[in-house]
């Protein structure tokens, strides 16, 4: 989609993209009748009408010079870039937490955190082989709860959701050079 010859745009400048494509509403046509008869008129009943008025928003004039200032733009970039800073600043905080739940575990038993990581990683070097055993009770993967969808399958649980964004977000492998094929003779 191309926005006034440019691929990509930004947020404050939406009404002026948008602005083109809007037209006018048809002026507000109401079908009446008068009544003179006098039984209406003896217990008349009042017809009231709600009627949508465009109103000027009044708040928009005074947001107008900060939209169309150039140094606006330049200080959404400098936030944008701030924001970016500020997402690896988060990370670094939660891997230090991390680690150092890591290492306080070590230090506070030593002996029962290493078999118990030895074992994680042992799961985990069994799901990447694809020899890890399912649930708790080593199911298959064949029955039909895994076919099921909706709010109550195993694919609504938190670990499907978190597995699969996880996939999701990995790159796709860089392409294999072709394989040379052997000579028919």
């Amino acid at each position: 989609m191309q926005v006034i010859g440019r691929d990509a745009g930004h947020i404050p400048l939406l009404h002026e993209y948008a602005s083109a494509h809007l037209r006018p509403l048809p002026p507000v046509r109401l079908a009446y009748t008068i009544r003179v008869d006098e039984e209406f008129h003896k217990a008349p009943q009042a017809t009231v009408y709600d009627v949508r008025v465009a109103v000027d928003d009044a708040f928009r004039a005074r947001l107008l010079p900060w939209i169309h200032n150039p140094q606006y733009a330049t200080m959404l970039k400098e936030v944008g870039a701030l924001d970016e800073q500020l997402a690896v600043l988060v990370q670094a905080v939660g891997m230090s937490k991390a680690k150092h739940a890591f290492l306080t575990g070590l230090r506070d038993d030593p002996a029962n955190f290493v078999r118990a990581w030895l074992s994680s990683q042992k799961r985990d070097r069994d799901v990447i082989m694809g020899e890890a055993a399912r649930g708790a009770a080593a199911e298959d993967a064949s029955g039909d709860e895994w076919r099921r969808g909706g709010r109550d399958s195993i694919w609504a649980t938190d670990n499907a959701r978190e597995s699969v964004t996880v996939l999701l977000s990995k790159p796709p492998p860089p392409p294999q050079p072709p394989q040379p094929q052997a000579a028919m003779r």
